[in-house]
């Protein structure tokens, strides 16, 4: 059995060193739920006999803890250590506390906020047997402090991310002064486990619960069934804790207390008994799991392997191959928009970057353009410039202003559609880049991450200065209105010659003749 557990344990530390889920393997575990005060902590410390867990008002379990226990029998003291500190061994397990403490504040701060990151605590014990337990942050209902609003859901998220592992033991922890049919650790238990084929259900402060004929029903499983049973323990009232009851002191009153008033099921009562039923169900469950646990991590072990094959040798010169890496990327970037070389597309189409550019642009502000008619009511537009423009009296000519006015109406409807081909045009650099980026830093993906980041930083900035330049270029071209143009001059010349026929036309007869 210690083989495996140890195999089990060292599985574990490998996946908390690498910041993998454990779901990728599915451990088999014992995770101890249960909501906030329900007496998860005095559990433990009585399975380890030993006080080294942070108590406290409100929120204390604020990250998952992994207490591995290991039993050596050459031991002449019980000690620990942590994993991300393992040279540092404690035999004084009221710096275990505080070391838990502070690893949780590290990375939690001093809120009351929770994470998913666990610590993992081994302890080595002669007179302990090998077991693994998993802490989980008891279920809140009400948030204090600087608690976010929905802690009650982050919690209950957190804890769902261990128990619904179909490999996972749940310990539901639950008070003996509460009905179990309301018990929440039952009811998150249920949600994963509707059979309670992998639930454990434990009452703490059974010396508080009524001598009722049902909750001896309950104790004996026949009122709530649970499948891997229903276990009764005592806990240190807080009173005692503070008096500094020892915990054999505490185990020693539970064993009297169970035998004193339910005999016939005291052997299956209390701390004792608890701990050996989970020892018999996690080596059964290790069993039952191992062909699919060999499977799973063959499995992996190939994948990684292969990743670790697709990165290459080693790097021997880490800044040069950094410097050629980034001048690929400028070159590739060069080449796909001169259109030497072809990129694939997210749609899985090849074409060079230049190329899709154009295509972007030209479809973009081509079909635009093409789309921009003038309004229906221009001749009364027209009309209106003109009255505008003359003041308090008529008009002989058509005054400049009002040319310049709807030339500059003309002009406006160009900046929707330009600052629309802008846009099309930064989505599209950008999309090569990440395309680009994902060939050449492929093997190097933090690289990756920071050259799309810079260059998504750069295009941004350029698309702001594109922007103002296109903005104050059509802002001259509104202010200004060269009707000296080429094309202006022929077209006014067109429409003087179509005027004066007009003139001759509407003249009278007799002056027609005389013109002829």
């Amino acid at each position: 059995m210690d083989n495996f557990l140890k195999i089990i344990n060292e599985l574990q530390d490998v996946f908390s060193t690498v910041g993998a889920s454990p779901d990728s393997i599915k451990l088999p575990q014992i995770v101890v739920v249960g909501s906030q005060s329900a007496g998860k902590s005095s559990v433990l410390e009585s399975i380890v006999r030993k006080n080294f867990l942070p108590r406290g008002g409100g929120i204390v379990t604020r990250r998952p803890l992994i207490i591995q226990i290991t039993q050596d029998n050459l031991c002449t003291q019980s000690w620990a250590c942590f994993l991300h500190n393992p040279e540092k061994k404690y035999t004084d397990f009221d710096e275990v506390r505080d070391e838990i403490v502070a690893e949780t504040d590290r990375l939690c701060g001093n809120s009351k906020n929770i994470l998913p990151d666990p610590i993992t605590l081994k302890i080595y014990s002669a007179d302990l047997p090998t077991l693994t337990l998993v802490d989980l942050p008891g279920v809140v209902k009400v948030p204090v402090g600087d608690q976010p609003e929905n802690i009650e859901e982050q919690t209950i998220n957190l804890v769902k991310s261990f128990v619904q592992n179909p490999n996972s033991i749940i310990l539901a922890v639950s008070p003996g002064n509460v009905d179990l049919a309301n018990s929440e650790a039952l009811k998150m238990a249920r949600q994963v486990d509707p059979d309670s084929r992998r639930t454990i259900a434990v009452i703490t402060k059974a010396d508080l619960m009524e001598r009722t004929t049902e909750n001896r029903l309950v104790l004996e499983g026949k009122s709530i069934p649970v499948k891997l049973g229903i276990i009764g323990v005592i806990n240190r009232s807080q009173a005692k804790i503070d008096e500094g009851q020892a915990i054999t002191k505490c185990l020693e009153e539970e064993e009297l207390f169970f035998k004193s008033n339910y005999h016939y099921i005291s052997g299956e009562m209390g701390t004792p008994y608890l701990t050996k039923r989970l020892c018999q169900v996690l080596l059964e469950n290790v069993k039952e799991c191992l062909p699919e646990l060999i499977i799973r991590i063959t499995e992996q072990k190939v994948i990684q392997q292969n990743t670790l094959d697709s990165l290459g040798t080693k790097v021997d010169n880490p800044f040069e191959m950094l410097v050629q890496l980034l001048y690929k990327f400028c070159q590739s970037f060069d080449s796909n928009i001169e259109g030497k070389e072809s990129i694939k597309l997210s749609n899985g189409k090849e074409v060079s970057g230049g190329r899709h550019l154009f295509q972007q642009f030209e479809n973009t502000i081509g079909s635009d353009l093409e789309q921009l008619v003038l309004p229906d009511d221009i001749e009364l537009q027209i009309e209106h410039e003109i009255m505008s423009s003359s003041g308090a009296k008529p008009a002989l000519f058509t005054p400049n202003i009002t040319f310049e006015n709807l030339a500059s109406n003309q002009v406006e409807i160009y900046v929707q559609p330009v600052k629309k081909s802008i846009k099309k045009c930064c989505e599209t650099i950008t999309e090569i880049t990440m395309m680009l980026s994902k060939q050449v830093f492929k093997r190097f993906p933090n690289l990756k991450r920071e050259a799309h980041h810079i260059c998504l930083s750069l295009i941004m900035s350029k698309t702001q200065a594109v922007e103002r330049f296109l903005d104050d270029y059509l802002r001259c071209e509104i202010c200004y209105i060269n009707t000296n143009h080429k094309l202006f001059t022929k077209d006014r010349k067109r429409i003087e010659e179509e005027s004066i026929d007009e003139d001759s036309q509407n003249l009278p007869f007799e002056k027609q003749n005389v013109k002829g």
